[in-house]
């Protein structure tokens, strides 16, 4: 039986370095959205440099990936300040520089696509 027992609601997760966020259910829809804005980035990428190494287009599909999931499923943040320790407002491109750190966005990931996985992981997906 298929149990449907995924979060409905906002909700926090903690990440490494005192960082949290809280973020969106990820659904079908905002999986969905960062797939395509992740596929339109690196066609563009790959149009512009015609001999992009195919290692590094796997690690910039990954990376464009983690980069779009956030910015559609990152709604509030705490922990985050710019280079004076002050608290940094949330922005897309924000959203976006925190992802470049490899331990966020690897502790994002596994925490934020958790839950889908636990499900599937169960038999129930």
């Amino acid at each position: 039986m298929l149990t449907l027992d995924l979060p409905a609601e906002p909700y926090w997760l903690d990440l490494p370095r005192g960082v949290r966020l809280e973020i969106r259910p990820v659904t079908t829809a905002v999986m969905a959205a960062a797939q395509a804005g992740s596929a339109r980035r690196l066609g563009a990428l790959r149009a512009a440099e015609a001999d992009l190494d195919p290692d590094m287009a796997r690690g910039l599909a990954f990376a464009f990936l983690v980069k779009a999931l956030a910015r559609h499923a990152v709604t509030a943040w705490e922990g985050v300040g710019d280079a004076a320790g002050k608290p940094l407002p949330l922005s897309p491109e924000a959203v976006e520089r925190l992802m470049d750190l490899d331990d966020i966005a690897a502790s994002f990931w596994d925490r934020a696509t958790g839950p889908v996985a636990a499900v599937a992981a169960e038999g129930n997906g």
